[in-house]
């Protein structure tokens, strides 16, 4: 392996060890190597347009991509931080495969540029594999409230039982926030998609290159305007980060309540023993361990996205060599993303309610105190203030017995009033009775609840229409 620096023709010195050792980046741009040839067979055909290569020329590099894509993937490739980066080392390979013919393919290009394009088809390759388990998540949360519409469970508000609600309204709000992260993702796409090689180093480059062929053969939807935006702003970068940030922001939410309610003092769901850990010490624990980690994964997209805000936010035009560090964060997001994504999908599937515990909650928390009123209203045309007065006398009894609205007997309903020691009672506290009065568009009633899973279904394949045109 050389000491000699592919771009050290002026240099007198070598490189110092610290140098080397701060400024390389195989140690995780090596991972680019697949879009970094792509993006390389793109650009050997325009030099070939323009005739900077002839056809033999062109076909020794195309077959010595190849070769290098086959040595890297078989892990017979040698990387060392004397070559800095993924391109130096692609460029470096091609050079000894096929002699000086390699040299030729960094005419009209800058590592800038280079980098740039790299970047963008890996997000868009990313993006592309998130919306594919995203609508695989999606499908699952459908399929789990379909089968879950006739469970009545506690809403809550101030993590204290509210209303009852059926376990299917539960699971789509997650549904209808995730769909607005798909969208989300498809937003960061969109500003992904603009083909950026030919802006050079940051003015553009000396020859007549055939910018809209090569975008259109590597398919993007826009060429970049500007050459300098094109090589200095991250701006795809942190759309990505962000998008990520969100999605897992809300998975943690989704876990700290899968956290809570598979403990022993909510009961209302069960993970399977495959999705579970035990304890070194205490053998009775079963830990919800990946509803733990997905919570504790979006700790590292915060930090990634502030990340790359910090690493930008002193930086003059144009290219600076700091954003070098923009990969790490990057990288780091699209595994955690991936993977906290599959995680989420077989919690969704795998866990199990406990429909008798809920109930036992709703009618421990009272949660039909707010329908009883209303039944003195409807019914009685006791004013609200007045029947709220009433019910609260009823809750306080009831706590005072050690009961619930369920258990308290006729004597003790009609000492606070006679409207209460009716068989309309129990009609006004059915915890069934009180989800399907919300019977408005987006609520918890039955009804509605199959007219939600229908809209449901019609997002999922307009989102898939979507994609497809993508």
């Amino acid at each position: 392996m050389t000491n000699k620096k592919l771009w050290g023709g002026r240099f007198q010195a070598e490189s110092s060890s610290i140098m080397e050792r701060i400024g390389e980046s195989i140690s995780f741009d090596q991972s680019l190597y697949k879009v970094d040839i792509q993006g390389s067979k793109i650009h050997a055909k325009n030099l070939l347009n323009i005739g900077i290569l002839s056809e033999e020329e062109y076909q020794k590099i195309i077959l010595g991509l190849e070769q290098i894509q086959k040595e890297i993937e078989n892990n017979e490739f040698e990387f060392t931080p004397k070559l800095e980066d993924i391109h130096m080392h692609i460029e470096y390979r091609l050079t000894q495969i096929i002699g000086e013919t390699g040299k030729k393919l960094h005419t009209a290009r800058s590592r800038n540029d280079q980098i740039a394009l790299d970047v963008r088809l890996y997000v868009r390759e990313s993006i592309s594999l998130i919306c594919k388990k995203l609508f695989d998540l999606l499908e699952i949360l459908l399929t789990k409230a379909e089968q879950s519409i006739d469970i009545i469970m506690p809403g809550y508000t101030h993590l204290q039982v509210a209303q009852p609600i059926r376990a299917s309204h539960y699971l789509l709000s997650y549904f209808w926030t995730f769909v607005r992260d798909y969208n989300q993702f498809l937003f960061t796409f969109s500003v992904n998609d603009s083909f950026v090689l030919g802006s050079g180093a940051l003015a553009g480059v000396n020859y007549k290159i055939n910018r809209e062929l090569m975008q259109k053969e590597l398919n993007f939807s826009k060429l970049s305007e500007n050459s300098m935006d094109a090589v200095s702003q991250r701006d795809h970068i942190l759309n990505f980060l962000f998008a990520g940030s969100l999605l897992l922001m809300h998975f943690s939410r989704l876990c700290e309540e899968i956290i809570l309610f598979s403990s022993v003092e909510f009961g209302f769901i069960s993970l399977p023993d495959s999705l579970t850990t035990g304890s070194s010490i205490m053998p009775q624990k079963k830990n919800p361990d990946i509803a733990e980690l997905i919570r504790g994964k979006s700790a590292r997209l915060f930090a990634n996205l502030q990340h790359v805000f910090v690493l930008l936010k002193g930086l003059p035009l144009a290219y600076n060599r700091d954003l070098q560090e923009d990969k790490i964060p990057l990288f780091d997001a699209n595994e955690q993303i991936q993977i906290s994504i599959e995680g989420i999908s077989e919690v969704i599937k795998n866990f199990s309610f406990h429909p008798q515990k809920m109930q036992a909650s709703l009618k421990k928390g009272f949660a039909t105190a707010t329908d009883l009123a209303d039944y003195l209203v409807f019914q009685h045309k006791v004013p609200f203030r007045e029947a709220h007065e009433l019910v609260g006398s009823l809750v306080g009894l009831a706590v005072q017995k050690g009961k619930t609205l369920f258990d308290l007997t006729y004597e003790e309903r009609a000492s606070i009033s006679p409207f209460f020691a009716t068989e309309e009672y129990f009609t006004a506290i059915s915890l069934e009775n009180s989800a399907d009065k919300k019977d408005v568009f987006g609520g918890t009633a039955k009804n509605r609840q199959l007219e939600q899973i229908q809209v449901a279904k019609k997002t999922l394949t307009n989102l898939h229409k979507i994609w497809e045109t993508t």
